[in-house]
C-alpha cells in the first residue's frame, strides 16, 4: 500500500492506495546430491543468459510424503545465490546447498 494525498484535499489525511508489489527472495535448502544441473542454472543466470528465468513449483508434502499439502509457484525466478556449508573433514555435518531465488510473482495453488 502507498500513502497519497491530493494537495488540494479538504482532510487533512492520506489515503491508502494499491502500490507496486514486492515479492522477497525464497531460500532453499537440500543435501548435497552430486548432480550439476542447479548449477550449471546458476551458472547461466551468472552469466548473463536473458533466457534463463525459469518457473518453479515447490511441493510441501506431509510427513509420510504421501500427499501433497500446498504447492506455491515462483514466476520467472532467477537463482542470485548458491552456496555451500562448511566442507569440513573434521565435523560431523551433512553437506548443504542453499540456493536462493528471486522471483517476479508468487502464485499459491
Amino acid at each position: 500500500m502507498i500513502e497519497y494525498r491530493n494537495g488540494n484535499d479538504k482532510v487533512n489525511a492520506v489515503r491508502k492506495l494499491a502500490g507496486l508489489e514486492h515479492t522477497g527472495n525464497v531460500i532453499l535448502r537440500r543435501g548435497v546430491i552430486g548432480s550439476l544441473t542447479l548449477y550449471q542454472w546458476y551458472d547461466a543466470v551468472r552469466n548473463g543468459d536473458a533466457n534463463a528465468a525459469r518457473t518453479v513449483t515447490i511441493h510441501l508434502q506431509n510427513e509420510d510424503r504421501s500427499q501433497v499439502v500446498t504447492t506455491w509457484k515462483l514466476l520467472r525466478a532467477r537463482p542470485v545465490h548458491l552456496s555451500w556449508g562448511t566442507l569440513s573433514a573434521a565435523g560431523s555435518d551433512i553437506a548443504m546447498e542453499f540456493l536462493e531465488l528471486a522471483c517476479d510473482r508468487v502464485e499459491l495453488e
